[in-house]
């Protein structure tokens, strides 16, 4: 799971992609495979050295950095053998109150829980196993402790969610699941921005089932 651009005075729009993987060893070996397939372009267009280390090895996939060509064939390249499932859940911060960021902690966990709410509720989801592995990034190490309690306590007892939710913060670069979500949360997001510049690639990933739910906030 990643989060996209928070900072709701400059960004119009708050993202988190949840992947849900089908097969992950399949997954991480397409990742791998995508990886060595492109090395060269990834490189060239890394201009501020966040995918690779200074020495020329690969540190992780960081969707800002991709050119749209590459986010193309990104989506290309993994929406295919139906090995995971992707929910986005979107925050207009157009829509919100300002003081809804007061606690940014606060507010992914809020967003978090509705999300799950809502994509249970109408099927889209099955929480079954409930592990949340999450990007640590720009999250601050005091309130990591938190979103397991809270989603255990508002959705685990007071919802139709049965089993226990467990939530681990990650370095990125140590996930692969986590860089494909980051990737695929920067494409929606951009789609949101520029006039709906991926929407066939968008469209898709909906025709061909790799989005399975959409969850909007505040709730249209």
């Amino acid at each position: 799971m990643t989060k996209k651009y928070l900072n709701y005075y400059k960004n119009k729009y708050f993202v988190i992609c949840v992947i849900m993987p089908k097969n992950k060893d399949r997954l991480k070996r397409a990742f791998k495979r995508f990886i060595s397939s492109n090395f060269d372009n990834l490189r060239k267009m890394d201009k501020d050295n966040k995918m690779f280390y200074d020495n020329g090895k690969f540190k992780e996939l960081k969707g800002n950095c991709f050119t749209a060509n590459m986010k193309r064939k990104f989506v290309n390249f993994f929406c295919q053998n139906e090995l995971f499932e992707i929910y986005y859940i979107i925050c207009d911060n157009k829509k919100v109150k300002d003081y809804f960021y007061n606690n940014t902690a606060r507010a992914f966990n809020y967003l978090l829980k509705l999300s799950f709410e809502h994509f249970t509720k109408y099927k889209q989801i099955s929480v079954k196993e409930n592990y949340l592995f999450i990007d640590e990034r720009n999250v601050r190490t005091e309130t990591r402790s938190t979103l397991g309690e809270y989603l255990n306590t508002e959705l685990v007892t007071g919802s139709h969610i049965q089993e226990e939710f467990y939530v681990e913060y990650c370095q990125s670069e140590t996930r692969e699941l986590i860089q494909i979500a980051d990737v695929f949360s920067n494409i929606y997001y951009t789609n949101l921005i520029a006039n709906n510049c991926f929407s066939d690639e968008i469209n898709k990933m909906k025709n061909e089932k790799y989005i399975s739910g959409e969850f909007y906030f505040p709730i249209k």
